[in-house]
């Protein structure tokens, strides 16, 4: 009845219509858009806010593809400019930011797993510790892990030239503690949305547990987390 509704609306206007790919609603096709200028794949608005903020709340994501599978178009600046909402617009802005930095040579994540902050440390190797202004963890800068407490660098060096050594650093860079059952798992690419073989979800960044985060919205990830938003939303 709706979407007959709909239909006599448009045509009373003599306004073209079509069905959306994704929900199937009948829409103006005015209100048709593609991702990119790339390809001519459309969905409604409404389709595409949400493809969007999945991409980027959920994900993490600012490289993003057009829905199609397939198609690889990256949707550029002036896309998302185009065709999101000013939140996700905002959004956008932000995350590209905070990727952009991690091209600085001087930035460096903190490593507290609890964390998700990074900066800038300028003193380089001349002062390796890096305290981070987030949540005050000291980091080693020249060998980007949590700071070696009693240990000067060349002493950490010499440890991580051992066997013992470097597969303890690989473990303790490369995997984080799943905060349901304790067991450290690694990360094989993809979003930053976790799920342990205990069934916990959590955030990789931050460790904040998912499900508060999909019920609520990103504002139940870590403050220092680059997901956390007030504003941001999930559908």
């Amino acid at each position: 009845m709706q979407r007959l509704l709909r239909k006599s609306v448009f045509s009373r206007f003599n306004e073209p219509y079509q069905q959306c790919n994704i929900c199937c609603e009948e829409v103006s096709t005015h209100d048709l858009k593609s991702l990119t200028t790339k390809c001519n794949h459309k969905i409604c608005r409404a389709c595409v806010n949400r493809y969007i903020n999945k991409q980027l709340n959920e994900k993490g994501m600012v490289k993003i593809e057009c829905f199609v599978n397939g198609c690889n178009f990256l949707m550029e600046y002036e896309d998302m400019k185009r065709v999101a909402s000013k939140d996700l617009f905002e959004r956008y802005e932000y995350l590209s930011f905070r990727e952009a930095i991690r091209q600085i040579p001087d930035f460096r994540w903190c490593h507290n797993q609890n964390c998700g902050s990074g900066q800038e440390h300028l003193e380089k190797d001349i002062s390796p510790i890096m305290i981070c202004i987030a949540c005050g963890k000291m980091n080693c800068f020249t060998h980007d892990v949590i700071w070696h407490v009693g240990r000067t660098c060349t002493e950490y060096e010499a440890e991580m030239n051992t066997i013992d050594g470097a597969t303890r650093a690989a473990i303790e860079r490369e995997t984080k503690i799943c905060p349901g059952c304790g067991v450290r798992i690694y990360k094989y690419g993809g979003c930053t949305h976790m799920t342990c073989k205990c069934g916990h979800q959590f955030c990789w960044l931050c460790c904040a547990a998912y499900k508060n985060i999909i019920d609520y919205g990103n504002n139940y990830h870590e403050k220092t987390c680059e997901l956390y938003s007030k504003s941001a939303y999930i559908v």
